[in-house]
């Protein structure tokens, strides 16, 4: 469903198309709700990143500013310029991990620190296959949802049911939070795999 689709929806659960801008807010949080519920495949993003133009052993990556809808990193490539191929992962470890057992700083590493991605090589590159996991895109214009595509129930009884409790409903609400409960759960049995039994 578009987001028009789904705020008609739920204007018709709520009977309430005053509260427009509540509805509204109540949609986006359901959706990245949704999303948020696990680590989908459906939510992977994999673009090839240009760190720069000269090849370098150690890269300091702003994600934010080349993914603003990141979430979590799933993995990271090296990637060569010559051939044109992808090339080894790239570990992801914590800050703390850096150094090995002896002390000795770790190479193939990369670590979240804030909004950067510090990244140490054995080999030197430039351009790295960065995937991810993002979040869905939840303005009003740009609003982009494989959850409201394929399973929208689970955005549009979660947001009834937030427009329920905001204006003071608990007994909607609450009866709303057992049908998604029942939504989360097929969401959950159909997405979190890609090969059906």
């Amino acid at each position: 469903m578009t987001f028009e689709e789904l705020l008609a929806e739920v204007y018709t659960l709520t009977n309430r198309p005053d509260l427009e801008a509540e509805t509204k807010a109540a949609i986006k949080a359901a959706t990245l709700k949704a999303h948020q519920s696990d680590f989908y495949s459906k939510d992977i993003s994999e673009a090839l990143i240009n760190l720069g133009n000269t090849d370098a052993y150690i890269w300091s990556f702003d994600v934010i500013t080349h993914i603003s809808n990141f979430r979590a990193i799933k993995y990271i490539r090296k990637y060569d310029s010559n051939t044109s191929e992808p090339g080894d992962f790239i570990s992801i470890i914590l800050p703390e991990q850096v150094l090995d057992s002896y002390k000795v700083t770790r190479e193939d590493v990369a670590y979240v620190a804030g909004r950067n991605i510090e990244i140490r090589s054995s080999t030197a590159f430039s351009k790295m296959i960065f995937a991810c996991y993002v979040n869905p895109i939840v303005t009003n214009s740009g609003y982009s949802s494989w959850v409201a595509d394929l399973y929208p129930y689970v955005i549009v009884y979660e947001a009834a049911r937030v427009v329920f409790k905001t204006i003071g409903y608990d007994e909607q609400s609450a009866q709303y939070e057992k049908l998604v409960g029942e939504q989360f759960m097929h969401l959950k049995l159909n997405a979190i795999t890609d090969v059906g039994y």
